[in-house]
């Protein structure tokens, strides 16, 4: 007789009391006086310690057992299932990469190996270094390549921010001209979309899933995969056009259509050889960033312990998350209502911060935000207030 156990109870490890106990019945069915052992003697603490080797044991197998789903495998596991059943490598964060300009103002000269030269930015702390051997002379400009300490998107810098020196270099001011980015590695839910979109790119007839995993998935020339986590595909069309928008979780997708060196021209060209049939145009465009400011009232018990800055700050960053993932053109209920980004739902990200939340009033938006298909909201200066109860 073959037992079959349902897949949920495979899948859920057992705790050592559980092993314990299912010990104690076999035993106890042979007869062995079980109930009359002592606490603390030899034949419990050999249970005890065969429980906890097989409670060990079992939350691998189930480990292992989840590790065949898509719905179910997790980190490392997720990673393998994706790569060898769906030809998908997940995507690594990556170090935020760009220049700073060196203005010496003094006399001193300075030479500096790689690593060695440390500047940080202004409003983050985030530390970066430099990449190459420089030499920095009196009264001299110089542009040098940096590369953050940290990988992932906290390290991004906007123009003008990185402007602290930590290594001393006196008479040295610095700033970077562009921006500074990196990006998060791929998520577990992100990684299951994109295996999920990779069966859409095995048709030859480019059906929207190709194309967004194409844009998800394009490197650029020298390798290095595009920072793109949101696609917009037009539904249908009379005259064989396609229109695509990407955007990054900071908005818009820099680049020029052309130049596989950049994100947009690697996403362009990724999906004009991957995806495109014969006889039809496609046009990849990066996404309009939407700014959506934030303004409201957060009202929190003081069992939090929180300051009223821990609380701004953590505020901050849960709707700057969640404007990273809302879809382009926004959350759209049916074919013809518009794309708009929810009150609410800004409302609920605010109240989820922390169980001491007792309510968040938003003033602004004062109503749900309506966005173009072209438009991706990106988050913007916000205006938090704390009242501590």
């Amino acid at each position: 007789m073959i037992l079959l156990l349902p897949i949920d109870q495979l899948m859920t490890p057992l705790s050592r009391k559980q092993v314990r106990e299912s010990i104690h019945r076999l035993l106890a069915a042979m007869k062995l006086p079980v109930t009359s052992w002592q606490d603390g003697g030899a034949a419990k603490a050999i249970i005890s310690v065969v429980a906890a080797i097989f409670a060990g044991f079992t939350e691998v197998i189930a480990l292992a057992i989840r590790a065949n789903f898509l719905d179910t495998a997790e980190g490392i596991w997720l990673t393998l299932l994706a790569y060898y059943v769906y030809g998908v490598t997940r995507i690594e964060a990556t170090f935020a990469s760009g220049e700073v300009q060196l203005v010496n103002a003094g006399g001193g000269i300075f030479e500096f190996e790689p690593g060695e030269f440390v500047c940080k930015h202004s409003v983050t702390g985030k530390q970066y270094t430099n990449v190459a051997f420089f030499r920095l002379e009196a009264g001299q400009t110089l542009t040098v390549a940096v590369r953050a300490l940290e990988a992932g998107s906290r390290s991004s810098a906007m123009p003008g921010q990185i402007t602290v020196l930590v290594t001393t270099m006196r008479g040295v001011t610095c700033t970077n001209p562009a921006p500074v980015v990196g990006r998060d590695g791929e998520t577990d839910p992100e990684l299951r979309e994109r295996c999920r979109d990779s069966l859409g790119a095995l048709s030859p007839n480019g059906p929207e899933a190709a194309y967004v995993y194409w844009a998800k998935s394009a490197r650029k020339s020298d390798g290095s995969p595009v920072n793109v986590n949101r696609v917009w595909v037009s539904k249908r069309s009379s005259v064989g056009h396609v229109t695509v928008y990407v955007a990054s979780p900071n908005g818009a997708v820099p680049g020029t259509i052309g130049d596989d060196s950049t994100d947009l021209g690697a996403v362009d060209k990724a999906i004009r050889t991957k995806v495109v049939p014969v006889g039809v145009t496609c046009t990849v465009a990066s996404a309009v960033p939407r700014p959506l400011p934030v303004a409201c009232e957060v009202w929190i018990s003081t069992e939090a312990n929180l300051s009223n800055t821990q609380v701004v700050a953590a505020v901050d960053t849960r709707i700057s998350d969640y404007l990273k993932v809302v879809p382009i053109g926004g959350h759209v209920l049916g074919p013809r209502s518009p794309g708009r980004v929810f009150r609410n739902a800004i409302i609920g990200q605010v109240e989820d911060v922390s169980p001491f939340i007792i309510k968040a009033d938003v003033s602004v938006p004062s109503a749900d935000e309506t966005l173009t298909e072209s438009e991706v909201p990106v988050a913007s200066i916000n205006d938090i207030g704390v009242r501590q109860v």
